[in-house]
Parts: structure tokens; C-alpha cells; sequence
């Protein structure tokens, strides 16, 4: 589905943060030595003279101009720290979209199927008379009538793991979290405990710029501690429920789209019955 390929490319975004809090981390404002800094100024073109900043740590050497000194939060203890929570934002944020993709992209087939076991809130859809006026006029009657559609699912944030069974049910996928477990070897339980952890550190951060609440730890920065190994395991939770959703989506929908093809032939077979019983008749008259 085109929705974890969008996925994976909003993913790959804090896939990069993460890595790029490994390679600045424990840098360290250094003096540059003589010999290394007139190198830099020749290579740069600059005078001899130029002012240099250099900072290190056993994976990168920085050398910037003193005119655009080094940010200092990427020296200071902690200060890379934004880059984890930046990443538990755009997870978080790549799994929500990854279901209200999903659902926009196969709203059509649930609802054409929606006779066959969709979810309530599919069953109970109903349209104006304004909405069939303007399905006959457009002029792509599927791409409206997809329009009309998701105006009944306005888009809403993940706001808990609870959000995920809401949408699956709705695109009519049934023991969703078994699903999750078949696939992934994994108990549901963890990846739920795990997501939710996710999911409530991004409201802190959203709402509280991660700052503690009475009698909670704080970090030199006056935020909540936060460490890369938690980050990383919950943020690959993500990326292995979303690979395992898709899966199973993809197979719901493809039910959803036999059970139609099924139901288009039946009404055809009663079609022509109906018409050959209608021609028998004439033909006796």
C-alpha cells in the first residue's frame, strides 16, 4: 500500500535523528592544533590567521569558522537531547498517519463492502441529497464520493493505542492485536505497553515541552531524563507494528474486494435470470 511507503519515508526522518544523537554525542571543545588548523585554513583558502572552533569525540571532528561558531548544544551535557524527542514526535506522527493513510486509501472498498461485516460507523453512513446531486455531477464520481466519505472520519491525533483498534475496526479488521502477535512473534502486550509509552511521552513533549510534573526527576536542562536506548527501543515498535498492520490490512482488504466481486456476480447471474425468465415469458405470450 502507498501508505508505508509514506510511512517509511516520514520514519526514515527519525531513524536519521537518532543516529545523528550518536554521532555528535560527548563532543568536546578542543583546541585545534597548530599544524591541523593552518591545513583547514589552506584547504579552505582562508588566511592563517582565521579563527577556528574545533570539537570531538571518537566518531567526529568538527571545525567551523568563529564567525558561525559550533551551536552549543552540541556540547553542552544533554544538549543533543532534542534530537530524541524530535524523534519520538515524527514516530509518533508517522505511525498516526500511517493508519488514516491506510483508511484513506482503501475508504472506497470498505464502504462498497460495508453489507458484508463493516464496522457500525460504516454501516450507519448515510448521505444527503446533496451528496448524490453532487457524486452524479463530478466529474471522477468515485474520487467525490471518497471526498464525502472521509469528511465523516476527520483525521484526529493518536492520542492512545485505543486510536489503533478504532481505525482497524472501521476498516473491518478483526482480532487486530492476534494479528500483530502472528506476525511478529512478539506478545500484543509488549508492543502495546511499548507504543503507549511512546505515545504519552509525545503529549509531554507536545503539551509540556517535556517539562516534569511536581516531585518528578529533572535533567540539567530542566526536562525529563531522557536516553537514546529507550528511545530507540520504542521507536522501532513502531516501525515493526506498522509493518505487521499493513500486512494485515492488506489482507482485510483483499477479503473486502473478493466479497465484492462475489456479490457484483451474483447480482449479474440474477440480472440475466431475471431477463431470460422475462424473455421465456414474452416469447410464450
Amino acid at each position: 500500500m502507498q501508505a508505508l511507503t509514506l510511512f517509511k519515508q516520514n520514519f526514515a526522518i527519525a531513524e536519521s535523528l537518532m543516529q545523528l544523537h550518536r554521532l555528535f554525542s560527548d563532543l568536546k571543545q578542543l583546541d585545534l592544533p597548530e599544524d591541523l588548523r593552518l591545513a583547514i585554513c589552506s584547504v579552505w583558502g582562508t588566511p592563517e590567521n582565521t579563527a577556528l572552533q574545533h570539537a570531538s569525540n571518537d566518531r567526529v571532528i568538527i571545525c567551523a569558522k568563529a564567525a558561525t561558531p559550533i551551536p552549543e548544544t552540541l556540547t553542552l551535557e544533554g544538549g543533543l537531547d532534542f534530537l530524541l524527542r524530535q524523534a519520538i514526535i515524527v514516530s509518533c506522527t508517522a505511525l498516526e498517519s500511517f493508519f488514516w493513510d491506510a483508511l484513506r486509501e482503501n475508504v472506497l472498498t470498505i464502504v462498497k463492502a460495508r453489507r458484508t461485516g463493516a464496522d457500525k460507523s460504516l454501516r450507519d453512513l448515510t448521505f444527503t441529497l446533496g451528496d448524490y446531486i453532487s457524486i452524479q455531477q463530478y466529474e471522477d464520481p468515485d474520487l467525490r464520493l471518497k471526498q464525502i466519505i472521509l469528511k465523516n472520519f476527520e483525521r484526529s491525533t493518536l492520542y492512545d493505542v485505543d486510536s489503533i483498534d478504532r481505525i482497524t475496526s472501521t476498516m473491518t479488521v478483526n482480532r487486530f492485536w492476534e494479528g500483530v502477535e502472528e506476525r511478529t512473534g512478539e506478545p500484543a502486550k509488549i508492543f502495546k505497553r511499548q507504543i503507549s509509552e511512546l505515545i504519552d511521552r509525545r503529549n509531554k513533549i507536545a503539551h509540556r515541552a517535556d517539562r516534569p510534573e511536581d516531585g518528578e526527576e529533572a535533567d540539567g536542562q530542566g526536562l525529563r531524563p531522557i536516553q537514546l536506548p529507550w528511545v530507540n527501543v520504542r521507536v522501532q515498535a513502531c516501525n515493526t507494528l506498522v509493518t505487521a498492520s499493513n500486512e494485515i490490512i492488506k489482507e482485510a482488504i483483499q477479503k473486502l474486494e473478493s466479497d465484492i466481486r462475489v456479490a457484483e456476480e451474483q447480482a449479474e447471474a440474477r440480472r440475466l435470470a431475471e431477463q431470460l425468465a422475462k424473455d421465456g415469458s414474452t416469447n410464450e405470450g
